[in-house]
């Protein structure tokens, strides 16, 4: 198995797992994986409704304050849920690697 670690310098590290820590290592990082793809998604929809509530024509005209405070309570919602996700996912697959090395 490779794992290579960094962004701009990249160290390689190379070891032999069986076929059942491969496993374990693959699931979290392929969950990690799903939920960066559905988070560029997510974002997505958050900026479009954002450019409407606010520089559009389609901006409504009554009740703005309280669509704007809807829009920030799901936004909040959905940080909060994102960050501590990735902080599972991240404990479970540090976890994982710390007992193969």
């Amino acid at each position: 198995m490779t794992i290579e670690k960094g962004i701009l310098n990249k160290q390689v590290d190379e070891g032999k797992v069986t076929a059942q820590e491969a496993l374990e290592i693959m699931l979290p990082i392929n969950e990690a994986n799903q939920l960066w793809k559905m988070n560029i998604y997510l974002i997505s929809l958050f900026a479009a409704v954002f450019i409407a509530l606010f520089f559009t024509p389609l901006r409504p005209k009554r009740y703005l304050k309280w669509y704007m405070l809807v829009y920030f309570i799901l936004l909040a919602i959905f940080i909060i849920w994102d960050i501590s996700i990735h902080k599972d996912l991240t404990g479970k697959i540090f976890i994982i690697l710390k007992d193969l090395g």
